[in-house]
């Protein structure tokens, strides 16, 4: 019997790690380095001079206007008659994605991190997490920092899990939770 709760928990954590492992991007196209406009190349270049295995999309803007398809509570700023381009890669410290204007404006970027890496102001109020939400503890061992740049907002996105129930656990850079579905 205690064979079985173990192998669940340890099934149910699996799944729960590999459900915030990876986005998907929706509503693109994969381009290669190539067709991908040179000032997109050069902004990251400039930000991430040793990104590797870098993967280019072009979103079209009638996708980008419904919201950055990697996450549906995205908002687009800006303009919404040109395409944009998403570049996605991997270092050993964080999975990076980034929404591009074709002359190269980084719109809205999300990295996925290890919780170590996570603000105090943030950790501090992970811990009372239990006490707005009983029962609820952070299951996962990454999030994702949202960037809007237009606006200069950043999110933290976080799994949380009571049992079989999970949550994405949303906070502002201030620690303040503002969000959960």
């Amino acid at each position: 019997m205690k064979k079985n709760v173990l192998f669940i928990s340890l099934a149910m954590m699996f799944q729960v790690s590999i459900a915030q492992d990876d986005l998907v991007i929706t509503g693109k196209t994969k381009i290669t380095k190539e067709l991908t406009p040179k000032q997109i190349i050069d902004s990251l270049e400039a930000r991430f001079p040793d990104a590797k295995s870098v993967a280019y999309y072009k979103i079209p803007h009638d996708a980008a206007a419904k919201g950055w398809e990697i996450t549906v509570d995205d908002n687009i700023p800006g303009d919404n008659d040109i395409d944009m381009y998403t570049l996605k890669f991997k270092r050993a410290d964080f999975q990076y994605y980034g929404l591009y204007k074709a002359d190269g404006t980084l719109v809205m970027s999300k990295y996925k991190e290890t919780v170590t890496h996570v603000p105090d102001a943030i950790k501090a109020s992970l811990q009372n997490l239990s006490k707005q939400y009983p029962g609820y503890k952070l299951s996962s061992k990454t999030y994702y920092k949202n960037t809007n740049y237009d606006n200069s907002k950043e999110y933290y996105e976080f799994i949380a899990s009571n049992g079989k129930d999970t949550k994405k656990v949303v906070y502002n850079g201030a620690g303040e939770l503002v969000k959960v579905k």
